[in-house]
């Protein structure tokens, strides 16, 4: 039976779907939207990608993609069989969705909506936004009070503030990892794709700032090294 990934290649949902299809060592095909009209053309009931045929059926939704894939090919599986685990790995890979995708949204804000995000790498990403310019006048005051309002009441970029949180989150990871190899097990799960997925579309510096915070913390990138070769092992077999 064919089976066939649609979507953005550089979007953290399409390589978390990706990294699944390989760890489970599936033939697929990637497919990659090169026109607006490719979205609602493979996706007609909501027009977003990813998904995944499997045959004549239409997969929707990175998480419910990985849950069909557990229930259809389920060695390796992507849970633990201690259902604690189990719970809390899957209640990681949903926080890593909304909790990064929060940052990624507030930056395209910032950005002025120039830039899509998360798909956009740096190099084609909108210039990160400044203050406004101090000018003279009742007009440059008023410009300046709200920058500073903008900025949370400092007088500190907006960007400076943003990747402040990005680099909390990064260490609320790093806490959850401890000194296992995967996160709750020693062995590949679900989570360990949505976080990579998140740090994979962070490492290429969709916000501007966020390589270099990955950088600083080693266990990260530790952490990614070994979901690559999990998968990578996995999808070209002994």
């Amino acid at each position: 039976m064919s089976v066939t990934l649609y979507g953005a290649a550089r979007t953290p949902y399409t390589e978390k779907v990706r990294r699944a299809l390989l760890y489970k060592r599936i033939p697929f095909e990637l497919c990659e939207p090169t026109v607006p009209e490719d979205y609602p053309r493979w996706n007609p009931k909501s027009g977003q990608l990813p998904v995944l045929a499997i045959g004549d059926e239409i997969i929707e939704d990175s998480t419910a993609i990985l849950y069909a894939l557990d229930e259809r090919y389920p060695d390796p599986p992507l849970l633990a069989v201690d259902p604690k685990s189990a719970a809390q790995q899957s209640q990681l890979e949903d926080w890593a969705d909304e909790s990064f995708l929060w940052y990624f949204m507030k930056y395209r804000q910032m950005a002025g909506g120039t830039m899509v995000l998360p798909l956009a790498s740096s190099a084609d990403a909108a210039p990160e936004p400044d203050p406004a310019p101090a000018t003279d006048g009742a007009a440059g005051t008023l410009r300046r009070v709200a920058a500073w309002f903008r900025a949370g009441g400092t007088w500190e970029r907006p960007i400076t503030g943003l990747l402040r949180e990005v680099g909390l989150r990064m260490d609320d990871l790093v806490k959850f990892l401890g000194a296992r190899p995967f996160f709750y097990a020693e062995r590949l799960s679900m989570a360990d794709l949505g976080v990579y997925a998140m740090l994979f579309t962070l490492r290429n510096d969709s916000i501007p700032g966020a390589a270099q915070l990955l950088v600083q913390r080693p266990s990260l990138v530790a952490f990614m090294e070994r979901v690559e070769r999990a998968t990578e092992a996995a999808a070209t077999g002994p």
